[in-house]
């Protein structure tokens, strides 16, 4: 346990100390602007724009943050070799990753944090203003909320992303696979949930019908984009799917984070 803290420890001041994260960071609060600016362009429902910004911006940002510092690490850690400066007694393999993922997940909360705060900046502005159309369907704590369930949604994306890692061989591997996974992963369950409406299901032949339910079942029942929409559009989100969403996203992290620890324990470095 010793260890492992310790690795967490020199992660975290790693990142930190990184100009990339340090920019990600500056690009969240910046965020705000950008959506005040584009929403200029249209004329009703200017909150709910707003929102759609800054959460579509935000969530890029934490998934680069994700592709291009996570992946990196670990792709200088091993596919460098450089892994080995850690790997000596009394640390073991599993220490190590659990410090690694540990200090790659509180990084992340801080960016989550500056996301709260630069989301909650946003919406006490947006309430500032006078016009109902640029208030309509925002209420204080959105920025709150939209942090809270996209980090969790991230934790998930970052173990998958450990898991490709240490089972690539380099680093363009580990690019070229995790792109791919969180790719799918944004995309997938959006068509696979529209696939199982039941408008379409009844033009549907019983066999993909039946192939589309199953698959159904492994995604959660809410994913970003949801999210995003429910909060802009003022929609209370049913606390039963909140607590899937948590449970969901915390066991796919689990998993993916088990099968890395299997992996990498077996690897040949």
């Amino acid at each position: 346990m010793t260890t492992t803290i310790e690795i967490t420890r020199i992660t975290i001041l790693e990142i930190i100390r990184m100009r990339i994260f340090q920019f990600f960071a500056v690009a969240i609060l910046v965020t705000p602007i950008i959506a005040l600016v584009f929403s200029n362009i249209f004329i009703f429902d200017i909150g709910k724009v707003r929102i759609d910004v800054f959460a579509a911006a935000t969530r890029l940002l934490i998934t680069s943050y994700i592709l291009f510092v996570a992946v990196t690490l670990m792709g200088r850690d091993i596919g460098q070799k450089s892994c080995y400066q850690f790997l000596m007694p009394p640390v073991s393999r599993h220490a190590y990753l659990t410090g690694r993922f540990a200090g790659l997940t509180f990084c992340m909360l801080m960016l989550m944090v500056v996301t709260m705060i630069a989301g909650e900046l946003l919406i006490a502005l947006t309430l500032a203003e006078t016009t109902e159309i640029y208030r309509h369907g925002i209420t204080q704590g959105q920025g709150f909320t939209l942090a809270i369930l996209s980090f969790v949604q991230h934790i998930s994306l970052l173990a998958m992303v450990i898991m490709i890692c240490v089972w690539a061989t380099g680093l363009a591997e580990m690019l070229v696979f995790s792109i791919a996974a969180i790719f799918l992963s944004w995309t997938l369950p959006p068509i696979i949930h529209a696939l199982q409406n039941q408008e379409v299901m009844q033009h549907v032949p019983p066999l993909i019908s039946s192939l589309t339910n199953s698959i159904g079942y492994i995604f959660p029942q809410l994913n970003g984009g949801d999210i995003a929409v429910a909060l802009a559009h003022g929609v209370n989100i049913n606390s039963t799917d909140i607590l899937l969403h948590f449970t969901e996203h915390f066991s796919y992290a689990l998993m993916m984070f088990v099968l890395a620890l299997i992996i990498f324990s077996r690897r040949d470095l």
